[in-house]
Formats: C-alpha cells, structure tokens, sequence
C-alpha cells in the first residue's frame, strides 16, 4: 500500500522537473492475437492519457492516467462532487483527503489508497486528479498509442509477439518474489549504450512560449521523456548537431530540450524522440527510493506514441508491437 505522502510527493516530483464507458471488446494485437479485457473510456491529448468518465451521481470526472505518477482529486473537484473534505494526519504527514468517489461504471479500477488526497490544484491543465502508479498495480494493460485505447486485460492475457519485442521490467520485490513498489524499469538504446528509465506515461512537459515557437507551435503542455543532466550534457557533446531548445520546461526553472534522432525501446526504432533535462538527483536520488535500481530517467509519450505496449505490472514483463 502506497503512503499517502508518497502518492502526493511522485506527482509533484514529475510535475515540477468519451464520458459514457463503452462495452467491454477485444483489442487487436499485430501478432494476430487479440487481448480481451476491458477498453476503458480514455482520450489521448498530445501523447498523454486521461480517462473520462462519470461518477455513480453521473457527474463528468476526467483524471489523469500517469504510470509513474502518484494519486490526487483536485480541491475544485472534490468541491463539484460534493466530497466532504477532511483535514487527516499520517505518520508523515498532515494533507486534506476525501472518500474516492463511487464510479458509475464499477469495471473501472478503484484506486487502492483510503482516503484519497487531496491537492488545491493540479500541475496538469484540464483535469481533475490523478491516477498513478498504484492505481495500474497488479493488473495488465495495454497502451495502444496510434488507436487511443487502454484496455485492462484479463490476467491470463499476453500479446504473441516475437521474443526481441518482450522486455522484463524491472520491479522491487520481496523475499517472495512479489513486486513492493510498481514504477517500472526498462532498458533503451540510444547511440549504441543501453540505459536504464523510469515508464512513465505520464511525462509532461510544459513549454515555455520561445519553445513552443521553436517547435512549430501546437499545445504548451504535451508528452515528453526525461533525461538526466549527465545523460544530456554527453548527447550534447558528442551530437552537437542534435537540436536543442533552450529555455523550454516553465516547470523546471527552464530546463532545456533535446531531440534524440532514434531510440531504441522493446526492439523497435523509434525517433526522433524529445528528451527534457532534469538533474541527476531527480533520478539517481528522489525516484530511486520507489525502484529496484536507479535509472536515467523516464520514458513517455515522445518516444511511444507510434507503439502499442502491454505492461504486466504482476510478472514484470512488456510487450512492444507497432
């Protein structure tokens, strides 16, 4: 079970450096295999996830799906679903918290924290809370970036695919095996040299208005991935001619970019891929606490929105197909 100051201190740690839920189908895999579960009411906006549904009231609630997030209701929402909002105190910490609403579709996972926290707002334009990493715990899903679906998959469910495409991930774990903390740890491959990152789907990035320019204009926040600060300072190094947009994250005091030309992820090329600095402490340090290993960062939205991924977050496993 995750604390509640942990739920609150992952989501502000990223951050800073379809309302009617459809019927249950099956989800077509490349190997020709289909995954049967459940397709959650989702959208994807700018190589992110938000799940869009309606409480038990019928009040609309939209929350951000972030894998290596932490868990929150905003104050304003708590406020419009008329949650009573009580001020508790943990042994970490003290936070206001609400009951989890009751929601109208009861396929859609509850999270597993009580009470749930709650923030004066969120970091993330247009949403109403968080889901994170403990809220994809214990079960599988697969992220089909190119058709907007999420589907929980039933447990016995696994896309066919050619060996090189399955990637362990990499999970804390008990003297018996079973995974302690659920933010997962995969390799890339990047100019030769694999690295080991954080899967997050929910890396954010929010670009300053010269960045936003330099890109060709479009949303001010969108999917990114991470890289440490020795990670970057190296690419740069050696690939001066990889572009870099200065001044660009308004959350990480304006943290530069740099567009990587291929990565290598689940036995796929994929790129070019923005990658946003953080400091080597944000990796090596802050989310090291939660995972099995320290990592270089954090891959998101930039470098998987061509890919359909299945994470098992049980067995620590990933299947990649494009």
């Amino acid at each position: 079970m995750m604390s509640n100051h942990v739920a609150i201190g992952i989501a502000s740690m990223l951050a800073a450096c379809g309302s009617q839920a459809p019927m249950a189908r099956s989800a077509p895999t490349t190997a020709g295999v289909p995954i049967h579960g459940f397709e959650l009411p989702v959208v994807i906006e700018n190589h992110r996830w938000f799940l869009q549904t309606k409480t038990a009231d019928g009040i609309d609630l939209r929350l951000y799906l972030d894998s290596a997030g932490g868990m929150y209701l905003t104050k304003a929402a708590a406020e419009r679903l008329k949650l009573e909002i009580r001020h508790v105190k943990t042994e970490e910490r003290e936070m206001d918290a609400v009951p989890f609403p009751r929601l109208a579709d009861p396929r859609i996972p509850r999270p597993k924290i009580d009470p749930f926290p709650v923030l004066p707002k969120s970091p993330f334009d247009g949403d109403d809370g968080m889901l994170g990493a403990f809220w994809f715990a214990g079960h599988t899903f697969t992220f089909d970036y190119p058709n907007q679906r999420l589907v929980l998959c039933e447990q016995s469910e696994f896309p066919e695919v050619p060996a090189e495409h399955v990637v362990a991930i990499g999970f804390p774990r008990d003297a018996k095996g079973g995974p302690t903390m659920p933010y997962g740890r995969i390799p890339m491959i990047v100019d030769g040299k694999t690295f080991d990152m954080l899967f997050d789907t929910g890396a954010t990035v929010d670009l300053t208005e010269s960045a936003i320019k330099a890109l060709g204009g479009a949303a001010q926040q969108r999917g990114t991935s991470f890289i440490t600060q020795t990670v970057f300072d190296g690419w740069r190094a050696a690939h001066p001619e990889w572009r870099v947009v200065e001044a660009a994250d308004r959350t990480a005091d304006g943290a530069p970019m740099i567009e990587v030309p291929k990565v290598t992820v689940g036995g796929f090329d994929v790129g070019p891929v923005w990658f946003t600095w953080r400091p080597d402490r944000a990796f090596h340090e802050w989310m090291a606490q939660w995972m099995d290993k320290p990592t270089e960062g954090a891959l998101g939205g930039s470098a998987f929105h061509t890919l359909r991924i299945t994470v098992d977050w049980i067995r620590g496993r990933a299947a990649f197909e494009r």
